[in-house]
């Protein structure tokens, strides 16, 4: 017999299955100090990959997002600790934090054109009193 349409028999990351994996990495990361994502996945026997697509799944589930949020941030702080006791180089730190987390050094706002291109129009006006163009 054939199986209703849109069934979820066969779904691996159900939102349960994908919080307990949440929990065990959030715990992992808070008693290791771990600093890098992929120590804690592997740790669980999980690949990468999966972290991206937890997130793209679960992005409209508040309880999950949150909690990968939580981890992200407690490993932002991890690194950020670890560098400031001298534990880890803070060019590695730098370089984890700019491009894992989107850090950067400044932010460059225009407050001039809102990010619309800026036209140039030169109509002279005036010459020695007299209109010219």
């Amino acid at each position: 017999m054939a199986a209703k349409k849109d069934n979820k028999y066969a779904e691996k990351w159900t939102k349960q299955v994908v919080l307990d994996h949440l929990t065990q990495i959030l715990q992992k990361v808070k008693t290791d100090k771990i600093f890098y994502l992929g120590v804690a996945l592997a740790e669980l026997d999980l690949y990468h990959q999966v972290w991206s697509e937890w997130t793209k799944k679960f992005e409209t589930d508040k309880q999950v997002s949150d909690t990968i949020k939580r981890i992200e941030g407690l490993i932002e702080a991890n690194i950020l600790q670890l560098a400031g006791s001298n534990k880890m180089n803070t060019a590695i730190a730098i370089f984890v934090l700019k491009n894992k987390y989107k850090w950067s050094d400044k932010h460059e706002v225009d407050h001039t054109s809102k990010g619309e291109s800026i036209v140039w129009n030169e109509v002279k006006t005036y010459d020695n009193g007299k209109d010219s163009e």
